[in-house]
C-alpha cells in the first residue's frame, strides 16, 4: 500500500504465488491492483522496480502539476536499494528516504495507523461472502472482495491521521518521545530448566 500526505491513496501490489499470472486471477480489477506473480509469493527487485515504476505512473502527473519532486518515504528492505531501482529514482526525480532500522512502529504511517482497519474489514467482507455464496476466497475472486474493504478502510481521513499520528507531517518533531525510542527493557529471567526428576519410587 502506499499512502499520500494529500489524503490520497495508490492500490496495493498483490503477489500472487506462481509460475505466471492467469487472466482471471485480476480481470475484475475496478481497484487497479498492480499485479505479480513469482513462484513462492514473496518480492523480490524486479517486483520492486515494476512497483516503482507503476508508482511514478500513478503520481507524477499530480507531482509535475505543483512543480515538485515526489518524497517517498520506505523502510529498510533490500528490494528498495536494486541498481534498477535506484537508477529510476534518479531519472524520475523521485527523492527517497529509508525509515531508520527498526522505527517503522513509530514513524510508519502504514503500520500505525492504516494496517489495522483493513484487517478489520476484510474479515467481515470475507465473512459475508462466504456465509452469503457458501465459496471459498480464490485467487479469482480475491481482488473484488478485497477492493471493498480497501475501500472502507483506506479514506482521506485514515491518511492524513497517519502522516500526523507519527509526526511526518505536517512536521512534528515532538510525536515521537525518547521513553518511544527508547531500548527495550529486559524482562528475561533464569531457566530452571531441566527440571530434576524424581528418584525412582520403590
Amino acid at each position: 500500500m502506499t499512502i499520500c500526505a494529500d489524503g490520497d491513496s495508490i492500490a496495493p501490489t498483490i503477489i500472487y504465488k506462481g509460475q505466471s499470472l492467469s487472466t482471471n486471477w485480476h480481470q475484475d480489477n475496478a481497484l487497479k491492483v498492480f499485479n505479480a506473480h513469482l513462484p513462492k509469493g514473496w518480492t523480490d527487485g524486479e517486483i520492486g522496480w515494476q512497483w516503482i515504476e507503476d508508482f511514478n505512473k500513478k503520481t507524477c502527473l499530480k507531482a509535475n502539476a505543483t512543480g515538485h519532486n515526489h518524497l517517498l518515504l520506505i523502510d529498510g528492505h533490500n528490494l528498495h536499494y536494486t541498481k534498477d531501482f535506484l537508477d529510476y529514482v534518479r531519472q524520475n526525480n523521485i527523492h527517497i528516504l529509508c525509515y531508520p532500522a527498526h522505527t517503522i512502529h513509530i514513524y510508519q504511517g502504514l503500520n500505525v495507523v492504516i494496517f489495522s482497519p483493513p484487517k478489520q474489514y476484510w474479515t467481515i467482507k470475507r465473512d459475508l461472502f462466504q456465509n452469503s455464496t457458501h465459496q471459498k476466497i480464490t485467487k479469482a475472486n480475491f481482488i473484488s472482495i478485497y477492493e471493498k474493504a480497501h475501500q472502507k478502510a483506506l479514506t482521506p481521513e485514515n491518511d492524513h491521521l497517519a502522516f500526523k499520528q507519527t509526526g511526518v507531517w505536517p512536521l512534528n518533531p515532538d510525536v515521537v518521545t525518547g521513553e518511544m525510542m527508547a531500548s527495550s527493557l529486559e524482562t528475561s529471567s533464569h531457566g530452571q530448566l531441566p527440571l530434576p526428576l524424581p528418584s525412582p519410587v520403590r
